[in-house]
This record gives structure tokens, C-alpha cells and sequence, in this order.
């Protein structure tokens, strides 16, 4: 059984929130083009996030990476990835999906379910890509 030393999971939670941090100046710098209702959405999102940064993962209680094939570089680059995607959002439903994609991701890691931890990786992953990969119109709004 792997643990993440309190260092890991301190370092996990800061690129959570720096993820966190630049959609919130997404959501700032798009303000004129967003209905209250998706402002408010996207708070609430940015909140949960933070909340996991600053309780779970800065305490580093029960961050176990039992059975996954991911190592710790591979959680960070994957956040990193997801904070350099702010840049290439589109749309509010980008912004919304690359949130609850991030809260997926730390809500699996911080509750150390190894069957939870591949899937949210990928949808980390998937989401980022088509973010900055648009396929078609609904990933080009």
C-alpha cells in the first residue's frame, strides 16, 4: 500500500489550486459573456475545489494510491495540464466541464478508492484534451 507523504499530498493540493486560481480569472475575465446562473455555477465549483486543497489534501489524511498505475508525476502533470487548458476555453460548458473534472479527480485521490482513481484520470485527461483538441462545434462554442 502507497501512501502520499503530507509533502505529496501538500504539493497535489497546491496544483489543485492553482488549476483552481486560473479559472477563476477565466470565469473573472468572462464575466460579460456569462448569465448569472453559470457566474454562480462556476463559483460553486472553484469552492469545492478549494475545499479539497485546503482540508484534504493539505492534511494528507487517507491519501492512499493502492493499485493504480499512476505514478504521483502523473497526478501532477495531469493537474498542470488541466491549468494550462484554461487557456484554450471556448465556453462556459468547457469551463464547467474541466471544473467537475478537476473535483472528480481530487475527490477520487482524496478518498484513496483505487477503483475511482484510473477513471477519474482519464476523465482528467479526456476532458483536457478536447479542450484544447476541439473536434467538432459542440467542443468550438
Amino acid at each position: 500500500m502507497t501512501k502520499l507523504t503530507p509533502e505529496e499530498a501538500f504539493e497535489l493540493g497546491n496544483r489543485v489550486r492553482e488549476a483552481v486560481v486560473a479559472l477563476h480569472k477565466w470565469r473573472i475575465e468572462n464575466r460579460d459573456h456569462l448569465s448569472r446562473s453559470q457566474w454562480e455555477e462556476l463559483d460553486d465549483r472553484e469552492v469545492a475545489l478549494l475545499n479539497f486543497a485546503n482540508s484534504n489534501f493539505a492534511n494528507g489524511v487517507g491519501m492512499v494510491l493502492d493499485n493504480i498505475q499512476a505514478p504521483l508525476s502523473r497526478l501532477q502533470a495531469n493537474i498542470k495540464h488541466a491549468e494550462s487548458a484554461v487557456d484554450h476555453i471556448r465556453s462556459f460548458q468547457q469551463a464547467l466541464d474541466l471544473a467537475s473534472a478537476l473535483i472528480l479527480f481530487a475527490g477520487a485521490i482524496s478518498s484513496g478508492n483505487p477503483a475511482e482513481i484510473p477513471a477519474s484520470i482519464a476523465a482528467l485527461e479526456n476532458t483536457v484534451d478536447a479542450i484544447v483538441n476541439p473536434r467538432g462545434p459542440d467542443d468550438a462554442e
